[in-house]
């Protein structure tokens, strides 16, 4: 049997290594260090870091979104 096989090609640009430095490390770590002094925990400063930037990757979305 024969099966239909997909070949991709994923191109990734400078702008999208950019942007993933800058919102996922930069952003992370901006928003870990405000959890880490607000909580004086390492879990919950994790999971605040986490939160904030899934949520500010999110509010992108949601604006690109409301501007169609």
């Amino acid at each position: 049997m024969l099966r239909n096989q997909e070949f991709r090609v994923y191109i990734i640009t400078k702008g999208d290594i950019l942007r993933f430095v800058a919102i996922e490390i930069v952003l992370g770590t901006m928003t870990y260090s405000i959890a880490m002094k607000l909580f004086h925990n390492v879990i919950l400063a994790s999971a605040g870091g986490w939160a904030g930037t899934e949520g500010f990757k999110r509010l992108i979305m949601l604006k690109n979104i409301l501007a169609k």
